[in-house]
C-alpha cells in the first residue's frame, strides 16, 4: 500500500515537471534592425503587463455571451487593455476595452461596456469594479454574431444555439482609449 501511495505521490509531483507542446506552429522570424519591428506597448512594468493579463482571462472567463468573440481568432484579438496604478498600493487597475473590429464587424458588440478590474502584479483579480453611478449592469440577452455575406470566411464559426432576436443597435461611435473612472 505505501509502495502504491508513494508511486501516486511521485506520479503527480512529475505531471508539473512535464513538458508542454507549444502552441505555436511554424518558424518565427525575428526582427533584425529597427525598422523591422514595431512596439506594441511603451515598456512598462512586468506586473502590469500579468495584471493586464488576468483582467482578460477574468473577462473571458465570466463572459455569459456565446456570440461576443464571434470572428475573433483569439478572444484577445478583439480586446484592448489600460492598466494604472492607483490608492491601493500594490493593485493594478485594469481597464479592458472592446476592439471587435480587428475580428470583422463594429469595433463595439455591447453598448453599456463598462469592464475594470484591481489586480495584483502576479495576475490575479481580486476585484471587479462597479458600474459607473447611476447605470446598472448590462442585463441585455446575447447578441447573434453578423451574417456572412460572402468573402472571407470568418475565423471562427458563429454559437451553435440560435440568439433570440434582438433590435439592431444604432451604428456605433468611435470609442475613445478605456479610462478608469474618478472614485468621490
Amino acid at each position: 500500500m505505501n509502495k502504491a501511495c508513494a508511486l501516486a505521490g511521485l506520479a503527480v509531483t512529475l505531471v508539473g515537471c512535464a513538458r508542454t507542446t507549444a502552441t505555436w506552429k511554424g518558424a518565427v522570424a525575428w526582427p533584425e534592425d529597427e525598422q523591422s519591428y514595431k512596439a506594441v506597448a511603451t515598456p512598462m512594468e512586468a506586473g502590469a503587463a500579468l495584471a493586464a493579463a488576468g483582467a482578460v482571462r477574468e473577462l473571458v472567463k465570466t463572459n455569459k455571451d456565446a456570440g461576443l468573440f464571434w470572428g475573433c481568432a483569439s478572444p484577445e484579438q478583439g480586446l484592448d487593455v489600460a492598466v494604472f496604478t492607483g490608492p491601493t498600493q500594490g493593485l493594478y487597475y485594469v481597464a479592458v476595452g472592446q476592439r471587435f473590429d480587428r475580428c470583422g464587424g463594429p469595433r463595439g458588440r455591447v453598448l453599456d461596456w463598462y469592464y475594470v478590474y484591481a489586480v495584483t502584479p502576479q495576475g490575479e483579480v481580486v476585484a471587479e469594479a462597479p458600474p459607473p453611478q447611476g447605470e446598472a449592469p448590462d442585463t441585455s440577452p446575447p447578441h447573434a454574431p453578423p451574417s456572412s455575406t460572402g468573402g472571407e470566411a470568418p475565423a471562427s464559426p458563429p454559437p451553435s444555439e440560435p440568439a433570440p432576436p434582438v433590435t439592431p443597435p444604432p451604428s456605433p461611435t468611435p470609442e475613445p482609449a478605456p479610462a478608469v473612472p474618478e472614485r468621490a
